[in-house]
């Protein structure tokens, strides 16, 4: 996956005041900071980075700092995004740069692929334990996902950590954590007749109870 590209605005001043004027003016609030600099008050352009950000598709984000007037961009990992609880509006963004050629540990998605034909016939489905993993790799090839295929997988098969592996870099989760497994579909029909069967049971119990007791009534009235 390319980094993605993302142009950055110095910013001198701070305070809820002075972050609503420029988040009115289309500019969003941001911090970088990185193990050997000193923190930096940045502004991003929003409609930029809501688009950035809606294309991650839940992976982890590293981008490519540019500001005018500097030749050497810096690489970021996106470590936060502050929202409105409400409106959902942008407030805030923390990147964390990325010394270049060092590897970083970030979450990569995990994509299920393949026709499985257990699934396809409906005997089974996919019960997904772990939608990511953890990957050390360099910025630059950090994978936009980790495909498992389940096409070769039978009913009650498993899939750990252990099992995939990724084209960059070296998977750190755990490796005996369960990602998916084929499990058998649950057939509501045959409940559905034993729920009715229930019923009529309660009904012919019911049935037999008010017969005794207006048989009882019966014997009663005669002596």
């Amino acid at each position: 996956m390319g980094l993605i590209n993302l142009t950055i605005f110095p910013r001198s001043t701070s305070g809820k005041n002075e972050n609503r004027r420029s988040r009115s003016a289309g500019r969003l609030p941001a911090v970088l900071y990185g193990k050997d600099r000193d923190s930096e008050k940045i502004e991003l352009d929003t409609h930029d980075f809501g688009v950035a950000l809606s294309h991650l598709a839940g992976s982890s984000a590293i981008f490519t700092l540019k500001q005018e007037g500097v030749q050497d961009g810096a690489i970021a990992l996106l470590r936060e995004v502050q929202k409105h609880p409400v409106t959902d509006q942008l407030l805030h963004v923390d990147l964390m740069e990325i010394p270049r050629g060092v590897p970083v540990t970030v979450a990569v998605s995990i994509s299920v692929i393949g026709m499985n034909p257990t699934v396809k016939s409906g005997e089974g489905s996919v019960a997904l334990s772990l939608d990511s993993v953890d990957v050390s790799v360099r910025p630059s090839m950090l994978p936009e996902v980790i495909e498992v295929d389940i096409s070769e997988l039978e009913l009650n098969d498993k899939i750990f950590v252990k099992d995939i592996t990724t084209p960059e870099g070296e998977i750190v989760s755990d490796p005996e954590t369960l990602v998916l497994n084929i499990k058998p579909a649950v057939i509501f029909v045959e409940e559905e007749v034993e729920d009715a069967e229930g019923v009529e049971g309660e009904e012919g119990a019911e049935g037999d109870k008010d017969g005794e007791q207006a048989e009882d009534g019966e014997d009663k009235k005669d002596d």
